[in-house]
């Protein structure tokens, strides 16, 4: 109950709570983590990694939507939906996010599932009831509240928030009985004005002066509640034309205890002010920024001052309170409103340029304020709202920097483990390397292992740009420079791979580097040098089918067809399953114009290896050719399906639809192949 009762408690002499520091918190979680990981518990690190995942994006949501990035705030939201920790605290952690970014109904799926599973907790059918409400499910969001005060609880402080609750849902009568039993509970003075203060907020303005005036009735000293008696008066309708003086009473009654309450002179100079008396506001407001030098009360000095008919000086009180507003999150109406006052102050000092650009302003924050349906426009009781502009964005930056290090390690976990084959293995390490890429793409050793992982998880394509960063920021290591060549290869880029295969230290004892590099030089269009290297190979000890086939395909691009022919055949007396030989007889055999043969090889080839994309696009293309429409189709689809990325295909893919008589589905293979043909 001390928690609740310190609201009404006196303001001065109560230490200023230190600023919020989430990422001081993860920090310590990455900590423990890599403790974890030294000491071989990899299952316990990966844990912790992901609570760092979860939070921090938690974080970030709050962080984006106070400073107005609504797109950025949904996707960081998404990241920590993916990162959730099933547990209730983290579960109502997600809930509020959702809430906050006005997603009620995502918010309350959320909580329906954490209450089915933990039914007697109390604030998650607190915060599906707000869920619920907050959807316009006002009648069901009763009913989580009835289940949850059924029995009344025995703590005050849960009859108190319960009572709030249903409070806010219009339900006077069942708040009325928590906040009696509450009072029963904590029989205070404090009590009462907690409880009129939270009757006041709910705009029961009749409940909210009775309680306070019990709680003068039994301590007339008692802090806070002529304050709020004020507040309730000025808030009040019904409260008559004396009820600028009635709440100049009651903030005078209050600072006769408490001279120095900044919130009660700030308070009783804004009445004074709307009384038209700003001789009496000024020493007031002027007594508020002693206790406090907030934006608001150097505000209230300077429209005193401009009151009084002192611009200059209230041009001077004015900028003070702009400085504060940007180092203490001011809210849009509140610099609304010091813009407008210090456009009026610099006018009557002759500066009109300058008015002219502070009204300017003035109207912009008054649009912004009015602004619907935003919710970083929202009240908001986050404690990061408290901090400025400057400690947000340095906090979201050390939050970013432990989300990359988290990313990074758990990849760096996912290729280590043993958790499934190769390519599962690196396909999972990739996917968390990417993320760590697109939170900071110069975080260490980043570019190199997502180049790897990608490469390891097959996919070349993707793998080319993270290993061409990598080898540009360490030209010298050999092993990304093979990498990227290879990747190189298995996209058909021949010419690119043929330098970095032509300066690899280990090329010239590595038989698989030597075949590659023929295979480079022959597709590059460079048969002849190729020749010249694979023939030299068969010279050395031993022979290999491989080799054969691609001197054969050698032979082929140069015209030599027998000679092709013969070391193909070579190559099938060696191994006849090996790759490509079908495929090579297939090219010699179309460019002597022997159609038919070479569709019997491509037959052949994809017998044997029925994922061949070239083979299927030749066999396709022949198809075609004869006019043999509906089979050609099939042979593209499949091409299609394994190389969606591959224009050619995607091309060849459209003819097909075409001679089928389907026009649409022509027409978006053909926009699909132009658009990859330009793609870099």
């Amino acid at each position: 109950m001390a928690g609740l009762l310190l609201g009404v408690l006196p303001a001065r002499g109560l230490a200023a709570p230190e600023a919020p520091d989430p990422a001081a918190a993860l920090e310590q979680v990455i900590a423990a983590a890599e403790g974890r990981l030294h000491e071989g518990d990899l299952p316990a690190a990966e844990g912790l990694y992901r609570r760092v995942l979860f939070e921090g994006w938690r974080t970030l949501t709050t962080l984006e939507r106070l400073d107005g990035r609504l797109a950025e705030a949904k996707e960081a939201l998404g990241n920590a939906s993916v990162f959730s920790i099933d547990t209730p605290p983290a579960l109502r952690s997600l809930a509020a996010a959702h809430l906050e970014m006005g997603e009620a109904g995502r918010a309350a799926e959320v909580l329906e599932e954490l209450a089915r599973k933990e039914p007697r907790d109390l604030e998650t059918r607190r915060q599906l009831a707000k869920a619920l409400s907050a959807d316009g499910r006002v009648e069901a969001a009763v009913r989580q509240l009835d289940e949850a005060s059924a029995p009344p609880p025995d703590d005050p402080e849960q009859a108190y928030l319960l009572g709030t609750d249903y409070l806010w849902l219009g339900k006077h009568e069942a708040a009325e009985r928590l906040f009696a039993r509450v009072i029963e509970a904590r029989p205070l003075p404090q009590t009462r004005v907690l409880v009129g203060r939270t009757w006041r907020d709910a705009g029961a303005y009749g409940r909210a002066r009775a309680e306070l005036g019990a709680a003068l009735r039994e301590d007339p000293a008692v802090r806070r509640a002529h304050y709020y008696l004020g507040m309730t008066i000025l808030a009040d309708p019904d409260a008559g034309p004396r009820r600028l003086e009635s709440a100049i009473a009651e903030f005078r009654a209050e600072l006769e205890l408490a001279p120095e309450d900044a919130l009660a002179n700030d308070q009783l100079g804004r009445c004074l002010l709307d009384a038209g008396r700003p001789a009496e506001a000024l020493p007031v407001f002027e007594a508020a920024v002693r206790a406090e030098p907030r934006a608001r009360h150097l505000y209230g000095v300077g429209r005193a001052q401009l009151a009084l008919d002192r611009p200059a000086e209230a041009v001077a009180s004015l900028r003070r309170a702009l400085e504060r507003a940007g180092e203490q999150s001011a809210s849009p109406d509140l610099l609304q409103k010091v813009h407008y006052q210090l456009g009026l102050a610099l006018r009557k000092t002759g500066a009109n340029e300058e008015a002219t650009t502070h009204l300017a302003e003035a109207r912009r924050h008054a649009a912004s304020s009015a602004s619907p349906g935003d919710p970083s426009r929202a009240d908001d009781t986050s404690p990061l709202a408290a901090l400025s502009r400057g400690q947000r964005d340095e906090l979201g930056r050390r939050l970013r920097a432990s989300l990359a290090r988290a990313c990074f390690n758990l990849g760096v976990l996912q290729a280590q483990g043993k958790d499934g084959g190769t390519v599962e293995r690196f396909t999972r390490a990739a996917a968390f390397f990417e993320r760590a890429a697109g939170i900071d793409p110069e975080f260490p050793q980043l570019q190199a292992s997502l180049g790897v992982a990608l490469f390891n998880a097959g996919r070349f394509a993707d793998a080319v740009p993270p290993l061409g960063r990598a080898v540009a920021a360490s030209p010298g290591d050999a092993g990304l420079r093979r990498m990227l060549a290879l990747s190189w290869l298995n996209t058909e880029e021949w010419s690119k791979a043929v330098p970095l295969l032509e300066a690899d230290p280990d090329r010239a004892t590595n038989p698989s580097l030597q075949l590659a590099h023929g295979l480079a030089l022959v597709r590059s269009g460079r048969a002849a040098e190729a020749e010249r290297l694979l023939a030299g190979l068969l010279a050395g000890p031993g022979e290999s089918a491989a080799l054969h086939v691609l001197l054969g395909e050698a032979y082929a691009r140069q015209g030599e067809h027998a000679a092709a022919v013969a070391s193909v055949e070579r190559a099938l007396r060696l191994d006849p399953a090996v790759a490509e030989a079908h495929a090579t007889l297939a090219l010699v055999y179309e460019e002597q114009g022997r159609l038919g043969e070479a569709e019997q090889a491509l037959r052949a080839e994809l017998r044997a290896r029925p994922a061949h994309v070239p083979s299927l696009r030749r066999l396709g293309t022949l198809l075609l050719a004869r006019g043999e429409a509906a089979e050609a189709a099939e042979r593209l689809e499949a091409a299609a399906r394994l190389a969606p990325d591959d224009h050619r295909v995607r091309e060849q893919l459209g003819r097909a639809y075409q001679q089928l008589g389907r026009p649409e589905q022509a027409r978006q293979e053909f926009e699909a192949s132009r658009r990859l043909e330009v793609q870099p």
